[in-house]
């Protein structure tokens, strides 16, 4: 069978040069910010008084697309705590937009049957090899719950790509071959893992009573285990690196110690590269639109149109400070995106 050519993405390519949004790939959109558990790195818990309505996300899905978008990415909150949620994905594939479940896997297994038909990719927020753990920083009894969902998608042939992702903290960075031993067992696609964000004001914080930073943050002889450990992954798990089942690189991996041994204050944060604003942007539940999840909103959706909300000049200033690196924020960032001009142009989203 031949191949159809690849689809040249002009706008976006030229997005990744500029610091002028030409299209908007890919779309954040936090469905609720209600969520089922009581995580203790966030504080999401209840939704928002008037949250977007299914005929807003209709009429944003419209405008979306007309400015280019490929991927929409569902995350909160909880998205599985939405009950319409069938409906709003329902919009998005009409519109041939490809679907990125983001969820704590707690409410997968029951919803599974009306939901896997949509998604391209499904990302669990897994953040322990055992109950004891995952349930202790989750704050819920949801270890078992989530694993059941991923074990359900597999044995039902779901199409997509499953993945873990696993925040590392003072709770669990002592797990991490276990981690990886896990996501194996159970056959999902690859495995991620980030540090916990600690300095930025996202994800509800600091509204959680109990959202303390030292209840997540290395200390100096958990972040020098911490090395040890990361150091000796790199020949245990040679295959898993080489092959991208474990998405980061050792060397990756090892930033995230760094970025505790800079809390700690003892060495600078690593370095970032990261476009995210360029190529992407994040709505919130009630209609703010934001360059990614760590930095403040360009506006509101319910009252400007969002090519122009995404083009006014403190968004392209922002950008332009982003590409240069000049934002505070960026330096002490988590949770990076970086999309090359080639990428770009390939319409790799």
């Amino acid at each position: 069978m031949r191949r159809s050519p690849a689809r040249m993405n002009i706008n976006a390519f030229r997005n990744t040069l500029a610091s002028r949004l030409r299209t908007l790939p890919v779309v954040i959109l936090y469905v609720t910010e209600a969520c089922n558990l009581r995580c203790v790195m966030c504080s999401y818990r209840e939704a928002q008084p008037g949250e977007l309505s299914i005929g807003e996300i209709r009429s944003l899905a419209d405008v979306l697309c007309s400015f280019g978008l490929r991927r929409i990415v569902f995350s909160g909150g909880e998205p599985l705590v939405r009950r319409d949620l069938p409906e709003i994905c329902t919009i998005f594939r009409e519109r041939g937009i490809r679907q990125t479940l983001l969820t704590n896997g707690a409410l997968l297994k029951k919803r599974l049957g009306e939901l896997k038909d949509f998604f391209s990719e499904v990302i669990i927020s897994l953040d322990g090899p055992t109950a004891r753990i995952h349930d202790e920083i989750r704050g819920s009894k949801s270890f078992d719950l989530a694993v059941a969902g991923i074990r359900e998608m597999k044995s039902t042939g779901f199409a997509g790509s499953v993945s873990i992702r696993t925040v590392l903290q003072k709770k669990n960075f002592h797990a991490f071959d276990a981690m990886v031993d896990l996501a194996r067992n159970m056959g999902v696609d690859r495995i991620s893992f980030l540090a916990a964000d600690v300095l930025s004001g996202a994800f509800g914080r600091p509204t959680g009573a109990d959202n303390r930073p030292d209840a997540f943050m290395l200390d100096r002889r958990e972040i020098q285990s911490f090395r040890t450990i990361l150091t000796a992954a790199r020949d245990k798990f040679k295959k898993e690196f080489d092959t991208g089942f474990i998405s980061e690189s050792p060397d990756r991996l090892m930033r995230i110690a760094q970025y505790y041994e800079a809390l700690e204050g003892s060495t600078e944060f690593p370095r970032n590269v990261c476009n995210a604003p360029m190529v992407s942007a994040v709505i919130t539940s009630t209609g703010d639109i934001l360059p990614c999840f760590f930095l403040g909103s360009y506006g509101n959706l319910r009252k400007e149109k969002i090519p122009q909300l995404v083009n006014m000049p403190a968004a392209i200033q922002t950008r332009k400070e982003v590409r240069d690196y000049t934002l505070d924020r960026c330096h002490t960032c988590v949770c990076t995106l970086s999309v090359s001009p080639l990428r770009a142009l390939v319409d790799s989203f």
